[in-house]
């Protein structure tokens, strides 16, 4: 490995090249000159090797596809400013490219892989408009939501950290931002900083001026202040059925069911966190251990929750 790909993340599929000082891109129609930034280059090894190797110059073309599909798949790398910049400088039809992907997913409903494509594309955009906080509030509620989105449970810790700090870019940007103090406070309480939950939601309630949003929260409060809080973080239980999931998938049903029931008779978390997926999940588990009943309650429980919880009646349909 040479001293430029040291902070290679993809060393299968790319390689730091560092352009000449001085070299120039040309552009559009009038092939207009754009000066390279002075930082490793990420250019695919395909295109290098058909060059003549790595003290050939890239092409135009190359260094545009190989900056944009880099930045793609690590758009918090190092140098990532100079990546988008130069983007934007010089191969803008790419940034056309990711806004019209973002516009199209918006408008349907997805799997979560192509919602956490969408926040990565927004995050590219976001360098080049740092400041945008319609742009900072999208990454935040849509890694908040993905964050808890049942089958992404796995990778819940990672997730609620990247929705944290976005909506503390939304505070900097805006301290009395009422959206993004009630997104961290919800936060805050997963993670189990539960002073500093409550005291966003006390400054909700100086800010906020309709009664009934003000109702719900000094509901919530009196109900925080009537049942507690667990001795420890949700995202820990909620990371725990994540878990359970891959175990369940690694055919490790025991432990699964082990997992899952060891929430089951934590009162905090059926009031707080049970859904009907957790349930169909744990009747599962049951069933493939053998117990039948047990697999029949919790997917009775399951579509009493949601009577329209497809998988649920599928499963049960075979007890």
């Amino acid at each position: 490995m040479t001293d430029l790909d040291r902070n290679n993340l993809n060393p299968q599929q790319f390689v730091f090249w560092l352009p000449p000082e001085g070299h120039m891109i040309h552009v559009g129609p009038e092939q207009q000159p754009v000066a390279l930034p002075q930082v490793p280059l990420p250019i695919k090894i395909a295109d290098m090797e058909a060059l003549g190797g790595a003290e050939s110059l890239p092409g135009d073309n190359a260094i545009g596809e190989g900056v944009y599909d880099y930045l793609r798949q690590f758009p918090e790398c190092l140098n990532n400013q100079e990546y988008a910049e130069l983007l934007r400088d010089g191969y803008s039809h790419f940034l056309a490219d990711l806004a019209a992907n973002v516009v199209m997913l918006d408008k349907k409903e997805v799997d979560p892989a192509y919602v956490f494509r969408k926040l990565t594309y927004l995050k590219i955009l976001r360098l080049l408009e740092p400041d945008n906080a319609g742009l900072v509030w999208q990454l935040a509620h849509g890694f908040y939501a993905l964050a808890l989105t049942f089958t992404e449970l796995p990778q819940v810790r990672r997730n609620l950290l990247d929705a944290m700090r976005f909506g503390q870019n939304l505070l900097k940007l805006n301290p009395e931002d009422s959206a993004a103090l009630s997104l961290l406070a919800d936060i805050d309480i997963l993670i189990g900083d539960y002073p500093t939950a409550m005291n966003r939601l006390r400054k909700l309630l100086d800010l906020l001026t309709d009664e009934s949003t003000i109702a719900k929260i000094k509901a919530r409060l009196e109900r925080c202040a009537e049942i507690g809080f667990p001795d420890h973080p949700l995202m820990d239980d909620l990371e725990c059925i994540g878990h359970a999931m891959q175990l369940y998938s690694a055919e490790d049903y025991a432990l699964a069911t082990e997992l899952l029931e060891r929430l089951e008779e934590d009162a905090y978390f059926m009031s707080e966190l049970k859904s009907a997926d957790f349930l169909c999940l744990l009747g599962m588990c049951r069933l493939k251990m053998e117990d039948r009943s047990g697999a029949f309650d919790a997917l009775s429980q399951a579509l009493e929750m949601d009577p329209e919880h497809d998988q649920t009646r599928v499963v049960l349909e075979s007890v």
